[in-house]
């Protein structure tokens, strides 16, 4: 309808200039994941990468490569390719992959970055997950940034366990895990206000589009 309130910025396209450098970016990311990931695979036993599991990680950050676009292609209808929600979720491998590689993981604080990150991300995902299944948007946010909070909790008590198991290497400290546990309420409370400013005030908008329209993964410009 020509009279239908436009929403904000998640109902307008990038410009072909903005979609190219997005994906220059996300092949340049993953290029340098995977060229770290083969670095520890085969120095995993050098003193530069000695004790911190990068052999695990290497794993790690290739698969977690492929969540995005795995995840696109089994979407039964699915529209555009969501290239930001792709670099995003790049970024947080590369900057863990980079840090352990250069030795820069404690020096250059990487780890409060990829905390804070992989917050936000599981903050918003989850955000737009729920705006469709709740009346207001905040309650989208909320319940979003609860679903983060609680992951990254969860994750402290596995580096735990696993410390009590014996892991060796993690370097884990009371004052480790509390800051750790800081970065994933910063970055939920960041995955709160992505929801707050991405999802559709009105409640039928948001079931029309769905979550894929906050992500990116479908155009919500109103039609004529």
């Amino acid at each position: 309808m020509g009279n239908e309130r436009r929403s904000p910025p998640d109902g307008q396209r990038r410009s072909p200039a903005a979609e190219a450098a997005l994906s220059v970016a996300i092949v340049a990311a993953k290029a340098l994941t995977l060229g770290f990931a083969v670095d520890a695979l085969i120095n995993a036993d050098t003193p530069r990468l000695s004790g911190k599991a990068v052999r695990t990680r290497a794993i790690g950050y290739t698969g977690a490569l492929f969540i995005v676009p795995i995840a696109w292609r089994l979407l039964p209808d699915r529209d555009r390719y969501p290239r930001a929600l792709d670099l995003a979720v790049t970024v947080p491998l590369l900057l863990d992959a980079a840090g352990n590689g250069l030795g820069l993981y404690n020096e250059a604080h990487i780890d409060d970055l990829v905390h804070l990150s992989n917050a936000a991300i599981v903050s918003g995902v989850a955000g737009a997950l729920f705006a469709p299944r709740v009346d207001e948007r905040w309650q989208a946010a909320l319940a979003g940034a609860g679903v983060s909070i609680a992951a990254a909790s969860a994750w402290e008590i596995m580096e735990f366990g696993a410390l009590r198991l014996g892991a060796r290497g993690m370097d884990l400290t009371y004052q480790d895990t509390m800051v750790d546990l800081i970065d994933g309420w910063v970055g939920a409370v960041a995955g709160a206000l992505f929801t707050l400013t991405r999802v559709p005030l009105e409640r039928s908008r948001r079931n029309r589009h769905g979550w894929r329209g906050v992500l990116g993964l479908r155009d919500t410009r109103p039609t004529a």
